[in-house]
This record gives structure tokens, C-alpha cells and sequence, in this order.
């Protein structure tokens, strides 16, 4: 491989992550659900095209410190992905809020059946 084709994997792969960044920032769903699938496959060819690349050579430190840089750049789309989630299901829960729990919960077919009343279930001592 190439240090040119290994250099413009990761520029791609750059390019992408902020591609996908953005659309998180935006809230578009549809580009941010092709955009992850992008990026998903352009990492792993680019972990593919690292396995068949010699350590050290020209521009590894470079190259080094750019995936460094994207490698601590994901946590924070993770982070605001996440926030966009949550974000999403206050919305849902107002547009759509669940069914209110039952005040009476039957757990049988044809209900509870009735409370003793009068007697004291549990043994006391003085």
C-alpha cells in the first residue's frame, strides 16, 4: 500500500466524521443514518488498509497524530448522538405520552378477591 491511498483513506474518513457530525448538530435523520453506514465502512477499509501498513515510515507521525485526533473526536459525537436521543424521546413523549398506569391492577382474570378485614395477619407480642 501506499502512503498516499492510507493518507487519503483517513481524508476521507475525516470528511465523513464531520459529515455525520453535522447531521447530528442539524437533527436530519436521513443523512445521519447513510452518513454512520459511510462512515462505519470507510473505518473498517481503513483498518484494513493499517493492517497491510509497515509501522514507521514516511508521514506515520503525522498520520499517527490525525487518528489520535479522530480517535478522541468519537467520543463526543457518541455523546452527542446521545443527547440527541434523548432529546428526541422528550419530544415523542409529549407528542405521543404513554397510557397512565391503572389505579386497580387485576392480576387474575376475574380480579382480587377480597381484603381480610378485622383480623391481624401478622402475629404480635407485647
Amino acid at each position: 500500500m501506499s502512503h498516499s491511498s492510507v493518507d487519503h483513506q483517513l481524508d476521507l474518513l475525516e470528511q465523513q466524521f464531520k459529515e455525520v457530525s453535522v447531521a447530528v448538530a442539524e437533527g436530519d435523520a436521513a443523512s445521519l443514518q447513510s452518513g454512520s453506514a459511510t462512515l462505519q465502512q470507510l473505518a473498517v477499509h481503513f483498518v484494513q488498509m493499517m493492517d497491510g501498513v509497515e509501522p514507521g515510515g514516511l508521514g506515520a507521525s503525522n498520520r499517527a497524530s490525525r487518528i489520535k485526533a479522530l480517535a478522541q473526536s468519537f467520543p463526543a459525537l457518541r455523546e452527542n448522538l446521545l443527547r440527541r436521543s434523548a432529546y428526541v424521546e422528550q419530544a415523542l413523549q409529549l407528542v405521543v405520552p404513554t397510557a397512565p398506569k391503572a389505579t386497580y391492577a387485576d392480576h387474575s382474570r376475574y380480579g382480587n378477591g377480597a381484603r381480610q378485614a378485622g383480623a391481624f395477619t401478622t402475629a404480635l407480642s407485647a
